[in-house]
């Protein structure tokens, strides 16, 4: 595939941090506050998550139909705004891949399609951006091998960042280069590492701090980004300044933005 460098895997050494969170708000910032032509892409076929946060959760195309040759790869790109599009996966297994062995099979047979149905979508965006499947497994891996680069998503505690260093360590023998990392659920606490700390333990520059802000639950059981749900909320503001930062530009925040940042809501 004739790389344009434009393919992003963001990537979780564990569940929980907030991986596909900041995967659909950030393609909801390039496109809509950068006008950025985005597409989004589920790989995460075995617990997929990505559509819901669009409420595609029963699409009739999927990414996994795709990758096994029912359907095109355009049948399954979904128009969520004339700058924003998505490529979900199902979040249901077919009966003939209940077995998890069978299943995990045919996703190591089914990575390998990916060149091909990615060598057609890559002209067509200034981003892709690929939700990969939390930790280390045969998903994940290919997503990693398939960007162009990967950005890393974690909470600023023991445990995670041990993780992430892993992490790091599988992009470096993959020889994938790391665009940042992204710090999410950021409370304050003392028994949290700061950024200082972090960037000196894995020499990974971090290109954003996420707050803990309760709207983001919220805007999940709404079935929307934090960025349509509250869209000057902490988060979100969070997520615009991590956007403008993958952009090169700096983020322009509005007067009732800065005041909020200066009063802490």
């Amino acid at each position: 595939m004739k790389r344009k460098g434009n393919i992003m895997a963001i990537i979780s050494p564990k569940g929980g941090v907030g991986k596909t969170v900041t995967t659909s708000n950030i393609a909801m910032a390039l496109s809509e506050l950068h006008k950025k032509k985005t597409l989004s892409i589920d790989t995460n076929v075995t617990t997929a998550s990505l559509g819901f946060h669009f409420n595609l959760i029963y699409p009739k195309v999927s990414i996994y139909d795709a990758l096994k040759n029912k359907f095109d790869i355009n049948d399954a790109v979904h128009k969520y705004s004339d700058k924003l599009h998505i490529i979900p996966s199902s979040i249901v297994i077919e009966k003939c891949d209940q077995n998890i062995d069978t299943m995990q099979k045919n996703i190591k047979k089914l990575v390998g399609h990916y060149d091909n149905i990615l060598s057609g979508m890559i002209d067509k965006y200034d981003y892709i951006l690929l939700d990969a499947a939390g930790g280390f497994s045969t998903e994940s891996i290919a997503s990693m091998k398939i960007a162009d680069s990967i950005l890393l998503v974690t909470n600023p505690e023991y445990p995670s960042i041990l993780a992430t260093a892993k992490c790091v360590e599988y992009a470096k023998f993959l020889k994938i280069p790391i665009a940042g990392l992204i710090l999410t659920k950021v409370m304050g606490k003392s028994y949290e590492l700061t950024k200082a700390e972090i960037e000196n333990a894995l020499k990974i520059k971090v290109i954003g701090e996420v707050p803990f802000d309760e709207n983001v639950p919220k805007s999940i059981c709404h079935k929307k980004p934090i960025m349509v749900y509250k869209p000057y909320s902490k988060a979100s503001r969070a997520y615009k300044k991590i956007a403008s930062s993958i952009v090169g530009k700096e983020h322009d925040s509005k007067f009732h933005e800065k005041v909020r940042d200066i009063l802490g809501f």
